[in-house]
């Protein structure tokens, strides 16, 4: 096996310029592979957040857009006084863009009181106090804040509305840590709109997950001939709604990772097999001293598989990297997707490196193991 392992470093060595296409090949392909896999990843971590099941959100009725929300604030007082309701916080939303975007950024701004006691955000940089103290003051999730490179001290600006930073924070939800919480006040006499005592939705926590349906509907009845008539939703429902655009996204780039890996597929056979057909005479010689069909078909795919698993390092570390330095993540209607490379992703992406590389070397293979010694050593 030494000798095996030997004889494949040195013949991907002989022809360098070959293995360097091939390998890069396959790197870029991986890259855009476990790129796509990350976005997925990280789409089924914001549809499972730990309260998802047995939280409602509250809108109004009829509304395309988070911002065109607008619900009187005194809801709270005949929210709390349903059965099994736990919690209500009024949230103010103000979005830069409410279509699918690659740089969103989302305001929240709720009473301090009730924004620490709903949700579970554990501040690392910075004080609650200096929050508190500061109307506008404000806490940055920890993935915007790596993202626009910001900490506490820091001044960010989007359109009229300027926010002190005075922490950074995490959160059980990871939604939530693309997000910049302010002060309620604060954020409905700042935004484009100017409506004091007006939120966007309302986040109606309860005991039970069993009760959510009921809840939503008695919700939706208490307002329906209210001047601002509610819409009520499941957390988990209004997620995969807001996120719809982003899955069909997804489906059109699992299509590209698929051709991709076809190319690759492509690609690492016809140089392997360009390999085999170089070597005949070699492969003679092997057998005419006592080498066996059973040694050369070890060596081909040894070749191709080293070949492959160094592209899929190259091309799973690069996507790696980049997520984690750039912070990318995509957002539609204040919901913000990050790209995750977890261990399920890197995993598949080195299982489909398998796959590639046992189908693309395997009649390469197969032709190396049954040529005749005679007639290799002739060259024909």
């Amino acid at each position: 096996m030494s000798f095996i392992a030997k004889y494949t470093r040195r013949n991907l060595l002989r022809r360098p310029g070959r293995t360097l296409l091939t390998t890069l090949g396959v790197a870029l392909a991986l890259f855009l592979l476990v790129s796509v896999e990350s976005l997925s990843a990280g789409m089924n971590a914001a549809l499972s957040g730990s309260d998802a099941a047995r939280t409602l959100i509250v809108y109004r009725q009829n509304r395309y857009c988070p911002q065109t929300s607008f619900l009187p604030e005194r809801y709270v007082s005949g929210i709390e006084k349903l059965p099994g309701v736990v919690s209500v916080l009024p949230v103010k939303v103000f979005l830069n863009n409410c279509r699918a975007s690659l740089d969103l950024v989302t305001f929240q701004g709720a009473p301090v009181d009730r924004l620490f006691a709903a949700r579970d955000v554990r501040i690392v940089e910075g004080s609650e106090q200096d929050f508190r103290n500061g109307k506008d003051s404000a806490l940055l999730g920890r993935s915007f804040a790596n993202r626009r490179n910001l900490s506490p001290g820091d001044k960010f600006r989007l359109g009229n509305i300027t926010v002190n930073v005075a922490g950074v924070f995490e959160a059980a939800d990871p939604v939530e840590e693309s997000v910049v919480l302010t002060h309620l006040e604060f954020l409905q006499r700042s935004g484009p709109v100017n409506r004091l005592g007006t939120v966007t939705q309302f986040e109606v926590k309860l005991q039970d997950a069993s009760m959510a349906r009921e809840t939503a509907r008695r919700i939706d009845d208490l307002f329906s001939s209210a001047e601002e008539p509610t819409d009520t939703r499941p957390r988990i429902e209004f997620l995969e709604s807001a996120t719809r655009d982003l899955r069909e996204l997804l489906g059109f780039g699992r299509i590209f990772g698929v051709v991709c890996a076809l190319v690759v597929l492509v690609l690492v056979a016809n140089t392997v097999n360009m390999s085999v057909q170089e070597r005949r005479r070699e492969f003679g010689v092997c057998l005419a001293v006592g080498f066996q069909g059973r040694h050369l078909l070890q060596m081909v795919i040894a070749e191709t598989l080293l070949l492959v698993f160094v592209g899929t390092a190259l091309g799973i570390g690069g996507a790696f990297l980049a997520v984690k330095l750039s912070g990318i993540n995509i957002g539609v209607e204040g919901v913000s997707v990050q790209f995750l490379v977890s261990g399920a992703v890197i995993l598949e992406g080195v299982l489909v490196a398998l796959v590639l590389g046992l189908v693309a070397a395997s009649i390469p293979a197969w032709i190396a193991a049954r040529q005749d010694p005679v007639m290799a050593l002739k060259g024909g």
